[in-house]
């Protein structure tokens, strides 16, 4: 197979190539409707061989005590707290959110400051669809 180099040099202004360069450069890279072998992608192996397997993934997203330690290093006025609420819910009433003030709630990637709501005399979220074995993260700090 032709290198790239070569294969310009016969497609310069001016020049002619011959049917034989022309099928050579044609069959030098991959057309739409051609599948490409696995073996031909560069590390798909090593990065199919390192990605977290969806079972432990979602044991992962599911664990109260995920990353406990990191969130335990944080120098921070803010207190959080993992939920799971386990069936989906539009309130969810939570002991340690009395007398507190939220801050912030995190869940799937996103991060919810305005919306829901929070009772501090009853420690109570509202204002929003809890979904079941969804973790959310509750950043408080106590009054």
């Amino acid at each position: 197979m032709a290198s790239k180099n070569i294969l310009k040099d016969w497609f310069k202004t001016g020049l002619y190539p011959t049917q034989s360069q022309f099928w050579e450069w044609m069959e030098s890279y991959w057309h739409k409707d051609d599948i490409i072998p696995q073996a031909k992608i560069q590390n798909l192996k090593t990065d199919l061989d390192n990605k977290a397997e969806k079972a432990a993934l979602g044991a992962h997203a599911t664990d109260a005590n995920a990353h406990a330690d990191l969130f335990a290093k944080a120098a921070t006025p803010y207190r959080f707290l993992p939920v799971f609420p386990t069936t989906d819910t539009s309130e969810l009433q939570i002991e340690e959110l009395k007398n507190a003030t939220l801050n912030a709630v995190m869940y799937l990637g996103q991060i919810d400051m305005n919306v829901i709501q929070l009772d501090p005399v009853t420690g109570t979220l509202s204002n929003w669809d809890f979904r079941a074995n969804t973790q959310y993260i509750i950043l408080y700090t106590k009054r």
